[in-house]
This record gives C-alpha cells, sequence and structure tokens, in this order.
C-alpha cells in the first residue's frame, strides 16, 4: 500500500497563493532546496494536480526543460516532465502536458484505488481547493510544507477556516539556509 503525500509552499501566515492567486514569492534561488524537490521526485510514482494547476505548470514545465532558467529547472524539469501527472478534473481537460491522465469522477474511490497498489508514494502538489478537497476526504497521510519567509498578509490559505480539526504529528523540521525556507513535514494521526 502507497501513501500519498502533500507538498506544499506556503507564507508563514499560510497563504499556498497570494493577491489575485499570484506565486511571485515563491521565486528562491537555493541549491539545496532544489535538491530536496529533486529527492523528492525521485521517491514518488506520480504528481497529482487540481486541473488549473496543471494547465499552469504545463505552460510552465516543458519550456524550462527546453531553456532551464535556473540551474535548478535544469535539474527539475526532467523529472516533473517525465512523472506521470494525475489530474483531478470533474470534466474531461487537456492532457497535453504528458504522461498524464485524469481522475475525479470519485475521487475517494479512485484516491483509495490508487493508494492500495504497490509502489511509490503519490504527491499532491498544487491545487488549493484540490489540496482541500484531499484534507476533507482525509486522503492524506503526510503534510511537507515548505514555508518561505514572507507575510503575505492575504492571499489564499491552505487550511480553509472550516471549523476541522487535524491532529498532526511533526516528524521532521529542516532549513535551508540560503533561501530561508522552512521544511515542515508532519504525519497524519
Amino acid at each position: 500500500m502507497r501513501e500519498l503525500i502533500l507538498q506544499m509552499m506556503v507564507s508563514v501566515d499560510g497563504m499556498a497563493e497570494g493577491p489575485a492567486g499570484n506565486l511571485d514569492w515563491i521565486e528562491v534561488d537555493d541549491p539545496d532546496l532544489d535538491h530536496y524537490l529533486s529527492d523528492l521526485l525521485d521517491s514518488v510514482d506520480a504528481q497529482i494536480f487540481g486541473r488549473v494547476s496543471y494547465e499552469l505548470l504545463g505552460q510552465y514545465w516543458p519550456e524550462a526543460e527546453r531553456e532551464p532558467a535556473t540551474p535548478g529547472d535544469k535539474m527539475l524539469a526532467p523529472k516533473v516532465n517525465g512523472l506521470n501527472k494525475l489530474v483531478v478534473s470533474g470534466q474531461d481537460p487537456d492532457l497535453s502536458w504528458q504522461p498524464a491522465s485524469r481522475i475525479g469522477g470519485d475521487l475517494a474511490t479512485e484516491v483509495a484505488a490508487l493508494k492500495a497498489q504497490d509502489g511509490k508514494p503519490l504527491i499532491l502538489f498544487a491545487g488549493v481547493a484540490t489540496a482541500r478537497t484531499f484534507m476533507r476526504l482525509n486522503l492524506i497521510d503526510e503534510y511537507r510544507l515548505l514555508v518561505f519567509p514572507v507575510v503575505l498578509g492575504t492571499g489564499k490559505p491552505l487550511f480553509a477556516d472550516d471549523g476541522t480539526r487535524r491532529d498532526l504529528r511533526l516528524v521532521e523540521a529542516r532549513s535551508f539556509e540560503r533561501s530561508g525556507v522552512l521544511l515542515q513535514r508532519y504525519r497524519a494521526r
């Protein structure tokens, strides 16, 4: 049985997106953080994205592999592009960024079937709404938060203000000195 990991980048005040959905606060030049992400990609069988995030990232990563803007892009792009992508959508999205397939008809049942298979973990990377849905359905085994040293003040928080309590157990905390990013790993109880 394999696990499902949620890996999200958040601000100190818990925002996963800035005002108007911007992500410009995520830009960093940190080789240690790039190596962490590279190792993470090597440790999973598939990436899960919400449809909108899949479409946005599908515009970025193929080009980043052809013409990397940073050493991190050069290292990460082939891995991101080569891994299977599972796209959560209630409709039939354009799946031109391959390899990719759609999930989401009965998300809880589909993800339970994926988790029941042998193999390496699955990782949910992007889409606040998708992450919240996975949390609501109790599909996440591990939370990995990369906390960026910025307070956005407004935006879209990762955790919804829905009154749901989630008990977690800290299993790792690590800082990336160059960028000031802090990795916090939690297991769901």
